[in-house]
Order: structure tokens, then C-alpha cells, then sequence
């Protein structure tokens, strides 16, 4: 099976101790995949960097008035729909606050599903941070996603060409934003989410882990940053689920530099 990491991203010289935790990371625990980095508007000190440090990448550029966070779904989803035919299954992640500690490919079950993404364990009304954003930007969703899981756009899997169809409703659906937060792929995801568990016919075979299943470990809300126990999500997360979560139980880490002592083990596993 043909296996791809990939996400998009800029500052690629300032960043590069980022991009290579993630790139290193993903090759220790599947050394037969192929990552290839999609550089937005790289200098040529990014390009350089790149190849000294023999990073496979792609020179896109991008321009208007829509953040990067938004125009790299554009990004993504063109590469994967031109790129489909080379790969089986790919992962498509945030760079700088990623890494593999497992195998993550060994729990998609491809006949069954074609897309992937992971909870965050949290409702949409339990979390202010993911609340504020659906209120600014689709608040006309507010009230359909408050009750319902909130899923991470920083880590997706699929096989390429739906995935990157996913990618192009997440791209609809923020053109549709009030443009009250500057960041918008999350909550577009989760509304998509939330259409296809509502449709009688889905659109898309969408496999959603939570997080007993130890596939990814989103750590903003999963812990242990600092609002961990002050928001409550600690005990919610042990009410819910009976667990408390142990990031070294997970394929995937996100957003581990948010705690320093689990950003120095992670970079230690992976010799940098």
C-alpha cells in the first residue's frame, strides 16, 4: 500500500526543527511511506533548507485576502485530487505540532470507511474556544453542533481523492463564514460532520475515533496543558470515557508543544 504524509505550510527556515519532529517522527514508525511537504510561498533560504535537509516539497503560492489556514485546504485538496493515482491512503496534517509515535495506518479499515478524523472528547458547548468560533463565524450552526463531539481538522486520513473532496466542502463552507475568527477549517469540518450524520444518504464513509481508541491524542483539550483541570476537561473526559488520557498510548500526538517536559521526550524519541 502506497502511504503519504503530507500538510502545507510557511517560514519554512524558521520552522525547520518543526517540520523535521514531524517528518522523522512519521518515518520511525512507517519507514516505507513518502512525505511530502507543500511550501507556501517559499524564499529561496526556505527552498534551500528544504533540500539540504532532504525534505520532498512542493512550491505553492497563494495570495488574497483568505488566511493561510483557510487557502491551504485549497492547497491540499488540488494536490490530492492531482496527485490520487500515486498514492493508496494518505495523511494530511498540521506540521509544526504533529508527531507519530505508532503506526497510525493499522487502525483505518479502508473497507469500510474512506475518510478519518479524531475527537477531541469534548461537546461543542463544553469547549469555549471551539464555541466562540462557530458563534463568530456560522452562528446559524450554533445551536445544530452544540451537542455534538468536536472533531480535529488538524489531523485527517483518507483515501486521497475523497479526502480531497472533503477538503473542497470544507473550502465551500468558509466562503460561507461571517469572517468573525481568523481561523474557520475546524468549525467548517465539524459542520460538514454534523450534514453528513444527518443525511439519509451520506455522503461521505466517515470513520470518527474517539479517544479510547488510541489513535490521536489532540492535546489542547485531552491534556495536560494548563486548562486541562481549570475548564474542567479532566473530569469530563474521566466521567465520559473513564479514562485519563496517557499520550504515549497514541499513534499520533497533536499539539504536544503546548507542554514543554512532553515537547523535550517526543523531540529525545526522535533524536533531536
Amino acid at each position: 500500500m502506497r502511504k503519504l504524509l503530507t500538510g502545507v505550510c510557511d517560514n519554512v527556515t524558521k520552522n525547520i526543527d518543526k517540520i523535521l519532529l514531524w517528518k522523522n517522527s512519521f518515518h520511525q514508525v512507517v519507514p516505507e511511506g513518502s512525505v511530502v511537504l507543500l511550501a507556501y510561498n517559499p524564499t529561496p533560504s526556505d527552498i534551500k533548507t528544504l533540500e539540504d535537509n532532504n525534505i520532498a516539497f512542493l512550491n505553492v503560492s497563494g495570495e488574497g485576502t483568505e488566511t493561510v489556514n483557510n487557502q491551504r485546504l485549497t492547497i491540499l485538496s488540488d494536490f490530492l485530487r492531482d496527485y490520487s493515482k500515486f498514492y493508496d491512503v494518505v495523511f494530511n496534517t498540521d506540521v509544526f505540532d504533529v508527531a507519530f509515535l505508532k503506526d497510525p495506518f493499522k487502525k483505518l479499515d479502508l473497507a469500510k470507511y474512506d475518510i478519518f478524523v479524531g475527537g477531541e472528547s469534548m461537546l461543542h458547548y463544553q469547549e469555549p474556544w471551539n464555541t466562540d468560533v462557530m458563534h463568530k463565524c456560522f452562528p446559524e450552526y450554533l445551536q445544530a453542533t452544540k451537542d455534538q463531539e468536536i472533531y480535529c481538522s488538524g489531523v485527517m486520513a483518507g483515501r486521497p481523492l475523497q479526502l480531497s473532496k472533503f477538503l473542497l466542502d470544507m473550502v465551500k463552507t468558509t466562503l460561507t463564514s461571517k469572517k468573525g475568527h481568523d481561523i474557520e477549517d475546524q468549525a467548517a469540518m465539524n459542520i460538514i460532520i454534523h450534514q453528513n450524520d444527518k443525511s439519509q444518504d451520506e455522503k461521505y464513509r466517515l470513520k470518527k475515533f474517539e479517544i479510547t481508541e488510541d489513535w490521536c491524542l489532540h492535546m489542547a483539550i485531552c491534556g495536560p496543558t494548563q486548562f486541562f483541570e481549570s475548564w474542567g476537561f479532566k473530569d469530563r473526559i474521566k466521567e465520559r470515557y473513564g479514562i485519563t488520557p496517557d499520550w504515549k498510548d497514541y499513534d499520533i500526538v497533536h499539539q504536544f508543544n503546548r507542554i514543554p517536559e512532553i515537547h523535550k521526550q517526543i523531540k529525545d524519541i526522535n533524536g533531536l
